[in-house]
């Protein structure tokens, strides 16, 4: 049976005007003025999945007299479109699905949520949601700083040295207890490593803050997502460093191949 869940944010809409969607390239996200006459942005990760239909009432059964918060994002848990996407997407395409490559993390990771605006709801399947706002449209606008799609600002680096490469140690400046509050809405980057590689810096690994099936794992992955190894909880540099010394030996042998 498909549940309703609402659940608070720090941003609420306003509660006569239509949101602006767009899908397709950077600017995909929905746009819309809030209730105290500024102007929001809610951008998803890793989307798989936009539907946009016109109607006063969700199509799902809610007790709003128990809404006491007038909730406006919800969860759609045990929801049959994700079902249904999911079974799509494992039939097509298997362990070759573009997020990271195991189609099973629509089942473990992605939610589907449902934006609740007036005369208009737009439901929504992805890993994962962000909120911001601003006293001026944000369509077309860069992520604000330290949005978590971002990559870590580089204000906080250490460094350490295995097989005659440097790794920069980038690290998240949130408080345990915001990593953990912002988890709930998209993955947040604890750690990012970045290679000094002659006059270059790449960034090859990062370790994500996120829940899976509802319980807060550390996920450590490479440049393209692939998951290498997941920890429960907060994880540590202690914990990955075997992992991220392992890549660095492999990209020396490779060079060392190549004569460099």
């Amino acid at each position: 049976m498909e549940l309703v869940k609402g659940f608070k944010t720090h941003i609420t809409r306003d509660s006569v005007l239509s949101p602006d969607i767009y899908y397709g390239n950077d600017s995909t996200g929905i746009y819309f003025q809030t209730d105290d006459d500024q102007f929001g942005r809610i951008k998803f990760y890793n989307m798989d999945a936009i539907k946009i239909c016109r109607g006063e009432m969700i199509p799902y059964e809610y007790d709003w007299s128990r809404d006491e918060q007038r909730y406006w994002v919800f969860q759609i848990e045990n929801s049959k479109w994700l079902a249904e996407r999911y079974n799509y997407e494992k039939e097509n395409y298997g362990y070759s699905y573009e997020f990271g490559g195991n189609v099973d993390d629509m089942l473990t990771d992605f939610n589907h949520y449902l934006f609740s605006f007036h005369d208009q709801f737009v439901e929504v399947i992805a890993k994962g949601i962000w909120f911001e706002k601003d006293s001026n449209s944000l369509l077309n606008k860069p992520l604000q700083v330290d949005h978590p799609f971002l990559n870590i600002p580089e204000n906080e680096i250490k460094k350490f040295s295995a097989y005659d490469l440097t790794c920069q140690v980038r690290k998240n400046s949130k408080t345990r207890e915001e990593l953990i509050a912002d988890a709930f809405y998209c993955p947040q980057k604890l750690l990012q490593f970045a290679l000094e590689i002659e006059d270059s810096v790449f960034i090859t690994n990062t370790l994500d803050l996120q829940y899976r099936n509802k319980k807060l794992i550390s996920r450590f992955g490479g440049y393209f997502g692939k998951q290498v190894i997941e920890f429960p909880g907060i994880a540590t540099l202690q914990d990955v460093k075997p992992y991220i010394e392992k890549y660095m030996k492999d990209v020396y042998n490779s060079r060392k191949e190549m004569g460099k």
